[in-house]
């Protein structure tokens, strides 16, 4: 390990995973702190009374997402993540009761079979424009009028940017579409059991195997500063002192942000996910089905559950849950028999709102990256990324904090004790 030096990481979601990961694997000494009493923010898996275990969303990976495949493969859980539609993903028209398989790269709409509907002449034009590096404007408005917005373009873009498609940005997106467009890129890969044993638990495993400590349940409720510097993390409980060749990450949302650093600006507009959870036999290896004209929006399902998200759920959120839950399931058992997804019927099931999941991702101009007004502190999150807020985002996020911070000079008083010569033994 780097002598005398540490990396303390608030926040072990994804971004916070991936910075202590990263300074662990330089020798750094990392202290991971969570303030849930589990790891995983947003990507955890969640347990109820009576076994039913299920992921707080239905979170996936393409193979345009090289930093989280690296970093999976790191931990060495790439194994377990699997393409659950390697022939094309099924999508599920509720209007007309059909379904089609749509293929995720341009090179798929060469054959009939694979092209989305709707899909002509005058779209191309308009998909390189979404592709190229352009002033920005809303999604919606660049597709209107085409029967492309509402078969393929909307639902892509609820998907990858969780934000309406009136306003959603087609910069951000199509940063996305470049990587995807690479080969391999649109290749789809989900969790075989979960994003708890198959993307924390081994990442938690590999950091308290490489000597990181992780603390759970240790919420931060102030910064301590002297000067330029942080010196303190001051917990309920205690104030963990921060040494002066110490670096600090602070992997939060930006609510938490705003919290402890009131003085710098984050965004404040959010979009909120609901998942619905039904605990029901399904099929043995996990399927994954997409869904038009319908509140939701994909289903995820395993052999013991499955897993249905509607985004960009601002009209959805506030109904009444079993409501919600019941309407959701008529829609989704019917999309699942059509693509050949055994199922029994739901014994029990959980709806998951969260009103602040992803910032609004809109069309305009990108703003200064907000950065923590102290030299040994960097943030982290999937919400400070140019590209859309997904895992790849936090991960890339997470490893740059630390880097950063790992390359950065330590302060005069290190150098000069690490260059006093050793004193001789009496």
């Amino acid at each position: 390990m780097s002598a005398g030096r540490r990396l303390h990481v608030v926040g072990a979601g994804v971004a916070g995973l991936a910075a202590a990961l990263e300074a662990a694997r330089a020798g750094w000494e990392v202290h991971l702190h969570e303030a849930a009493p589990q790891a995983g923010g947003r990507c955890r898996t969640v347990s109820h009374a009576g076994g039913f275990a299920h992921d707080n969303g239905t979170h996936a990976l393409l193979g345009a997402n090289p930093r989280a495949l690296a970093l999976v493969e790191r931990i060495g859980a790439r194994g377990r993540w699997i393409e659950p539609e390697p022939a094309g993903l099924p999508v599920w028209d509720a209007a007309n009761g059909r379904i089609a398989r749509v293929g995720l790269h341009p090179l798929d709409w060469l054959r009939p079979g694979l092209r989305p509907e709707g899909l002509g002449l005058g779209d191309l034009p308009r998909l390189a424009r979404l592709a190229l590096p352009l002033p920005d404007r809303a999604i919606g408005d660049l597709f209107s009028g085409r029967a492309l917005l509402e078969s393929f373009v909307e639902p892509l873009t609820v998907a990858v940017l969780n934000t309406p498609v009136e306003m959603a940005s087609a910069r951000r997106l199509g940063r996305a579409l470049r990587r995807v467009v690479r080969p391999g890129g649109a290749r789809l890969f989900v969790a075989e059991r979960g994003l708890g044993p198959d993307l924390v638990a081994p990442a938690l495993d590999t950091l308290a195997r490489g000597g990181g400590r992780i603390a759970l349940g240790s919420r931060l409720r102030a910064l301590a500063v002297r000067e330029d510097r942080v010196v303190g993390l001051v917990m309920a409980d205690r104030t963990v002192a921060i040494g002066p060749g110490d670096g600090v990450v602070l992997a939060l949302p930006p609510a938490e942000i705003a919290r402890l650093l009131p003085a710098l600006p984050v965004p404040d507009a959010y979009e909120p996910i609901v998942n619905v959870h039904y605990r029901v036999a399904g099929p043995a290896r996990p399927r994954f089905v997409g869904l038009r004209h319908a509140l939701a929006h994909w289903a995820l399902a395993r052999d013991d559950h499955v897993s249905v998200t509607v985004s960009a759920a601002g009209g959805s959120v506030g109904d009444d849950p079993q409501a919600l839950a019941a309407r959701i399931w008529r829609e989704v058992a019917p999309a699942l028999r059509a693509a050949g997804v055994a199922v029994g019927e739901p014994v029990e099931q959980r709806v998951v709102k969260e009103k602040r999941a992803t910032i609004r991702q809109a069309a305009g101009p990108d703003g200064p990256r907000p950065r923590a007004p102290f030299a040994n502190v960097r943030l982290a999150g999937d919400w400070l990324s140019r590209l859309p807020a997904t895992i790849e985002a936090a991960v890339i996020s997470g490893e740059d904090a630390a880097r950063d911070l790992l390359a950065a000079s330590p302060p005069r008083a290190v150098r000069a004790q690490r260059s006093r010569p050793a004193e001789s033994a009496p």
